[in-house]
């Protein structure tokens, strides 16, 4: 089977590159600068115009479109004579959606290849130097790849450590830390452990002192964490078998350490320079990492969550761009930890800025690559609205519903949408579910809203949706998200572009059932 690439001009080097092993595979361009951003039907009409290139395509027998191309691919099917489907919206994925067709796998015409084919991830295989293993997960001397940690923090009880080591691993965690606290007894820290350990991972404890590392151990912990100082009295505990990361903020006293470390018989060690967060000492802490990277022959630590959780911004983002520092530093291992709410799902976004940061380093490029840390924003220009005369519609005054009103609740912890309508006579219909169009269908059914409160209805789980799914906290009749170029303070102090309190003659979830009426908010009247 022979397969040829629809790409661009720009990008052919990049993609030549990326399938140079794989036989039987052609490349072609279109003379624009970035094909990811065209239609199918643009795409369809180059083609007819470019026969010479309609004709390369045809001593092919599948051809394959970047997966961000938008539209159906029938449309240059009909130009070309050959199948087309949609590749993977990031080209260091190709490989293995090549190997996937020449398996018998499938693809689509409308969807990217990371919707088609289960467990696609935006990672690149590379070949690496293996320092040691943890339970099975191999740590390279030098990264990349990064082996991903992931922290319970300390205070955390039994059946919680339990829940959010499952959570962390379901993530893409590779190996699970359990924190832990100055004044936390040995044995809640054992037990802890043994609780990290169902989520099936390899477990690493802190252990501020010796009878924290001989719990942690004995409940099964692969290694413990620890200061320098103290990992020197541990030495006889963690031996040959077991792993410790050794932490300091001086370089001089990393590298004793470790050497006397293996003077003691231990093996397998891990240096953590200590990050420290910005603006106070990172740049110094970044310097003493990649020194200690370039003359410390052991895996090193890369500890984002000493600068996540203290930066005030977006979390998606700040991983984003420590893993490609961590990268280029040639980090072992990728340490974070989700202590405030702010850093929940933390996991799950440095498994993807990991992901990104290898794909980058393959490549040797991080632009065009395809991530789901785009979160807010996207590379290219949102599509333009249409060109129609347009009435411009100020503020309408609500009619409101005379028999009940609507409030709606997003529970994070079920990962539902909950709707309810209050009867003002008394009693309730309620739905849920994870499907906010659903809900609307069934809540506008079996109370035959009218259009304006069902509109209405419709906004308001369109902007649960968005906060069930970024995790923010909503609140009705205020927005999920204010950016920095609006003039609203965001959560628990903005103006809604709508004048509040037409779903909750209370005027919104949160506020005293015993305001009526709208509330001072009024941007746009009339």
């Amino acid at each position: 089977m022979r397969i040829a690439v629809l790409t661009s001009s720009t990008a052919r080097e990049m993609i030549e590159e990326v399938v140079g092993e794989l036989s039987d595979v052609l490349v072609v361009a279109l003379p624009v600068h970035a094909i990811g951003m065209l239609r199918t039907s643009t795409i369809a009409r180059i083609l007819e115009r470019r026969r010479e290139i309609a004709e390369a395509l045809r001593d092919a027998d599948i051809v394959l479109v970047p997966g961000s191309v938008e539209g159906d691919t029938r449309v240059i099917e009909e130009v070309v004579g050959r199948p087309v489907y949609k590749a993977t919206r990031s080209p260091v994925l190709l490989p293995a959606v090549i190997n996937h067709l020449r398996s018998g796998g499938s693809l689509s015409r409308t969807e990217p290849a990371e919707a088609v084919i289960p467990g696609t991830r935006l990672s690149a295989k590379l070949d690496f130097e293996e320092a040691f293993s943890i339970g099975g997960v191999k740590v390279p001397l030098r990264g990349p790849p990064m082996v991903l940690v992931s922290e319970v923090p300390p205070y955390r009880g039994i059946d919680e450590a339990r829940r959010e080591a499952q959570r962390y691993s379901g993530d893409g965690a590779d190996i699970i830390a359990v924190g832990c606290a100055l004044d936390e007894e040995p044995g809640m820290l054992a037990r802890r452990v043994e609780a990290a350990l169902s989520a099936g991972k390899p477990v690493l404890a802190e252990a501020p002192s010796r009878a924290h590392a001989k719990a942690a151990l004995e409940a099964g912990a692969s290694g413990v964490i620890a200061a320098a100082g103290d990992a020197l009295e541990y030495a006889d505990l963690i031996g040959a078998g077991h792993v410790v990361v050794v932490g300091s903020r001086s370089l001089g006293e990393l590298r004793s350490t470790i050497e006397d470390l293996r003077g003691m018989g231990v093996s397998k060690v891990i240096a953590d320079p200590s990050l420290q967060a910005p603006p106070l000492g990172f740049l110094e802490s970044i310097r003493r990492l990649v020194e200690a990277s370039s003359r410390i022959e052991v895996p090193i630590q890369f500890t984002a969550a000493n600068v996540v959780d203290e930066v005030e911004a977006d979390t998606h983002s700040i991983h984003g761009l420590l893993a490609l520092v961590a990268a280029e530093a040639r980090a072992s291992v990728y340490y974070v930890v989700e202590d405030s709410y702010k850093a929940y799902r933390s996991t799950a976004e440095a498994r993807e800025a990991i992901d990104l940061a290898l794909a980058a380093w393959t490549l040797k490029r991080s632009r065009d690559l395809y991530s789901r840390l785009l979160v807010v924003k996207q590379p290219h220009p949102p599509p333009k609205p249409p060109k129609v005369k347009a009435e411009r519609v100020g503020y309408v005054e609500p009619i409101m519903d005379k028999r009940g009103y609507i409030t709606i609740h997003v529970d994070h912890e079920r990962g539902v949408i909950v709707a309810v309508y209050k009867l003002y006579k008394g009693g309730m219909i309620a739905f849920e579910g994870t499907h906010p169009t659903s809900i609307a269908r069934a809540l506008v059914r079996a109370v035959k809203l009218d259009p304006e409160h069902a509109a209405y209805l419709g906004y308001e789980l369109a902007k649960a949706e968005i906060a069930l799914r970024l995790g923010r906290s909503y609140i009705q009749d205020e927005p999920v998200i204010t950016p920095v170029w609006s003039d609203g303070w965001g959560l628990y102090g903005s103006c809604s572009s709508e004048r509040p309190g037409e779903g909750n003659p209370g005027g919104g979830a949160l506020r005293s059932q015993g305001e009526r009426g709208y509330s001072g908010c009024d941007r746009e009247k009339g």
